[in-house]
């Protein structure tokens, strides 16, 4: 008799890859109906994996249309190491799968934002610096001031036009786009390709002034710290306690 995890095995390959790997001496039942109850099972989990990706990326879906939509996320949970995959994480190769299927630079950029939102959404609580919390300091204390990234910050460089489900970006043609979260809700960042350098450099900088020198070798001293400012301001930076 075979052990608990050989059944198991032999069991879920029979679930993922049909009724060629069907265990004949697992089930009390004839073959014929015990395939049919694991047909039915394994179309539930089928379809559980489908609403979990059309969950991840609902502007996605919404751009490309369902029929589309729906034909590329077949092809792509039925990938061997997707369907070993928790739910949670489904989605997390989509955008690279787009590309390998000769999406558009559009439909990547979608997929990989709406991924970005959700890995703020799910990141860790913390507070978000203010510029009240620096504002009091000397210059010295300010620039020896630790730097921390916010852990639901997240930067993207974009390759293709806007999705139009983007509508809050609508009057933006950005390089870049920064996600955070600095209190409940999440905010979309459209950055120019200097912001977007400058905010690549926080968690490298350790102090406000390694930022500051990153700032001022991207752009003149006149706007360096505006780009520090405006960071701040999205909640890019995490506030240290004290």
């Amino acid at each position: 008799m075979p052990s608990l995890a050989e059944g198991q095995s032999r069991f879920i390959a029979c679930l993922q890859k049909g009724p060629a790997h069907f265990p004949d001496d697992m089930f009390a039942e004839d073959k014929a109906r015990a395939l049919l109850g694991l047909k039915a099972h394994a179309n539930t989990i089928s379809h559980a994996r489908l609403v979990a990706l059309e969950d991840c990326y609902p502007r996605l879906h919404a751009h490309m249309g369902h029929e589309q939509f729906h034909a590329v996320s077949r092809d792509y949970v039925e990938q061997d190491h997707i369907m070993t995959c928790d739910l949670n994480h489904i989605g997390a190769g989509f955008a690279a799968f787009l590309g390998e299927r000769q999406y558009g630079a559009t439909e990547i950029d979608l997929a990989r934002i709406e991924w970005a939102w959700l890995e703020s959404y799910r990141s860790a609580e913390a507070m978000p610096l203010a510029l009240a919390d620096i504002a009091t300091l000397a210059e010295a204390d300010l620039l020896a001031f630790p730097v921390i990234l916010h852990p639901a910050m997240r930067l993207l460089e974009l390759a293709g036009p806007l999705s139009p489900e983007l509508p809050e970006l609508a009057d933006f043609d950005p390089q870049a786009l920064m996600i955070a979260r600095p209190e409940a809700q999440i905010l979309f960042h459209p950055l120019t390709a200097v912001e977007h350098a400058v905010a690549e450099k926080i968690a490298d900088s350790e102090t406000m002034g390694n930022l500051l020198e990153h700032a001022l070798e991207l752009s003149d001293e006149a706007t360096a710290m505006q780009h520090i400012v405006k960071l701040i301001q999205a909640g890019a930076l995490k506030r240290i306690k004290g």
